[in-house]
């Protein structure tokens, strides 16, 4: 589940007016340590930018964050501050709360993920599916498309998305499944609607069902695999089984179940 960006923004803190500020907009208590690290179990720590610190070996644990001369506070919050969050590019504002000098923003957060993706026109759909599979047990999602490339050949472009950490496997498998010579990777940002995966029982056809249920604030979703067998169990046809099943999510939802 997707976790909400907390980016916290001052001119001048200590560890007193940092504590308070924590304090009034999550109701934790603690020394600051232990708030920080109580926070970071469920939110994503953001900064904008940190003081200079007068301990100079403290620069070496601030790789990544962006120093700005006009903010002060103490060595130790800086300390705490580069230990528990990290550094922030950009962000999209949601709630604001001040206090004691000191700015938190809740932030809609943006995911930051790669696209992946290479055209092939040499090959057939037997090998892209059989690459999509593999492709697919370490990407978040994979797209094929028919194109036209170039002298007018017909041909097909395989677009992943992935996270940071799995591109570069990923792209090597691109080149080994396909008949390719590169792989293009750019960024791109996501919004995500957080969403849960939750188990069900429904009855269908006189019979009881276990099945996955996928549920966010928009729709709810039944886990097609899970559907496949419950259609194979019943020797139905899949789309009548599929149909029947989410109309029963939807009426348990409706009546709050």
């Amino acid at each position: 589940m997707q976790t909400m960006k907390v980016v916290i923004d001052f001119d001048e803190a200590n560890e007193d007016s940092l504590r308070k500020a924590l304090r009034k907009v999550f109701n934790v208590e603690g020394d600051l340590e232990n708030i920080f690290k109580s926070l970071s179990y469920s939110f994503d720590l953001r900064l904008t930018a940190l003081p200079m610190p007068k301990d100079s070996r403290i620069l070496r644990e601030l790789k990544g964050f962006r120093i700005d001369l006009r903010k002060s506070c103490e060595d130790r919050v800086i300390e705490l501050l580069a230990r528990y969050c990290k550094p922030i590019e950009d962000f999209t504002v949601g709630d604001v709360y001040e206090c004691e000098g000191i700015r938190i923003i809740l932030s809609d957060d943006l995911e930051d993920l790669l696209v992946l993706e290479t055209n092939v026109d040499d090959t057939t759909g037997e090998v892209l599916a059989y690459a999509m599979e593999e492709i697919l047990k370490d990407a978040v999602d994979a797209y094929i498309f028919t194109c036209i490339g170039k002298k007018g050949r017909p041909c097909f472009m395989l677009k992943v998305l992935s996270d940071e950490r799995k591109a570069m496997d990923i792209a090597k498998k691109m080149c080994r499944e396909l008949p390719t010579l590169g792989v293009r990777i750019y960024k791109v940002k996501r919004y995500k609607v957080d969403r849960k995966t939750i188990e069900k029982t429904v009855e269908l056809f006189g019979k009881e069902f276990k099945l996955r249920v996928k549920v966010s604030k928009v729709s709810i979703k039944p886990e097609f695999e899970d559907v496949k067998r419950i259609a194979k169990e019943l020797n139905k046809p899949l789309p009548l089984v599929y149909r029947e099943i989410v109309r029963r999510l939807n009426h348990e939802d409706s009546n709050g179940q």
